[in-house]
């Protein structure tokens, strides 16, 4: 694992293994690679632990198991672990866009900004996009309890 990473995504996953490998294989697969990845399996009974067995070996990766917490003690565990100046949740029934984390952290250039989020496409389980849900043109007078952030997919300064 890259000892100081800009980037820490997490992928809390609980009985998703069935959309838990393209997860994974989409953060594996970024544009942008200064990143650290730590998978957090809670307490799952379903056929993840097989598959998050296969990825134990690699270097860049850093897999969790632990029993049925939830996602706040979860976040925690990944807060507590993370060695990056960003950090982003990437739930394991979703995945990124090959250039998501390109996307995200070029708009912390300016100091004050804290958290990025985008734009994220509702699909079924062929794959289909069903629709997009678009945030706020934030650029207008928008203030953020105008629309929050969703968790997942959101990156932010762990400052």
């Amino acid at each position: 694992m890259n000892n100081q990473p800009k980037i820490t995504i997490y992928i809390t996953n609980h009985n998703y293994g069935e959309y838990l490998v393209q997860a994974i294989d989409s953060v594996l697969g970024q544009t942008f690679q200064d990143f650290e990845l730590i998978i957090i399996d809670d307490g799952s009974t379903d056929n993840s632990r097989k598959i998050l067995k296969k990825y134990e070996k690699m270097t860049d990766i850093k897999i969790i198991f632990q029993g049925n917490h939830g996602l706040p003690i979860s976040n925690n565990i990944a807060l507590q672990q993370a060695k990056g100046e960003y950090i982003i949740r990437l739930d394991a029934d979703d995945y990124f866009d090959k250039n998501a984390l390109k996307i995200l952290i070029n708009e912390f250039d300016d100091e004050n900004i804290g958290m990025v989020f985008g734009d994220w496409y509702i699909m079924n389980q062929k794959g289909d996009v069903l629709g997009i849900e678009k945030r706020h043109d934030f650029d207008k007078d928008v203030s953020l309890y105008d629309q929050p952030a969703h968790g997942a997919c959101t990156m932010f300064r762990t400052k």
